[in-house]
């Protein structure tokens, strides 16, 4: 039994990133999933351990960390062991910036023109969807680029920025796959064939040890 607990929505790109740095760091940990329709990240309990009603929530021993940011920060300080921030001042600048800018240009796009798609309104947002995908390909063909001479985002070995990138990537993936998603065109699947580095780079992702674990359960 561990005293390490992770709580999460599934299918949430940030709750993802954490439980994906608990993967490449090897702890275990308890998955304490809420229900998002439920609300249960609103209830007295979960209030109790994080007041701002979100999640993902770390609990580490007598330590209590939320937002995804701050978390990982929180595990490359208290277990060293794989950096996912870099190890020369260089290689942090990179991840951080990374990290940053993946927030407001990519996962935040990714997200609000997913939400419709899931909602079974693609039909009547269509425009709107296709709209706010344009800049979601700047951001695709920019990670396409950097990604044909690297590994990992940031470079030989993965770090946050990919913990950060993966997320919202495959939320896309889903949305273009959903039911109702068909008729957008929305020219990502197969990744293979629009974005081939990104593909590979979502392979090695997906082969790290404890990958499965993490995966959103109600994705399977």
């Amino acid at each position: 039994m561990t005293d390490r607990a992770c709580y999460f929505i599934s299918g949430s790109p940030p709750c993802w990133s954490v439980m994906l740095a608990l993967a490449v760091k090897g702890l275990s940990y308890d998955a304490r999933r809420l229900s998002n329709s439920a609300g249960e990240q609103k209830s007295a309990e979960f209030l109790a351990i994080n007041p701002r009603g979100n999640v993902p929530v770390l609990v580490d021993g007598d330590v209590t960390v939320r937002e995804t940011n701050a978390i990982l920060a929180y595990l490359d300080a208290a277990y060293p062991e794989p950096p996912l921030f870099g190890t020369d001042k260089v290689q942090t600048a990179e991840i951080w910036q990374t990290v940053c800018e993946a927030g407001d240009r990519l996962r935040a796009p990714i997200g609000n023109l997913v939400r419709p798609i899931f909602r079974k309104r693609s039909a009547e947002k269509a425009d709107e969807i296709m709209t706010a995908i344009e800049p979601v390909y700047q951001e695709l063909s920019a990670l396409e680029a950097n990604l044909a001479n690297r590994h990992f985002v940031c470079g030989s070995d993965i770090s946050a920025a990919d913990l950060i990138v993966f997320p919202a990537v495959m939320q896309l993936l889903r949305g273009a796959n959903y039911d109702g998603a068909d008729g957008l065109d929305l020219q990502v699947l197969p990744l293979d064939e629009h974005y081939p580095n990104l593909a590979d780079w979502a392979r090695r992702i997906e082969a790290i040890p404890g990958y499965e674990a993490a995966y959103p359960p109600h994705w399977r």
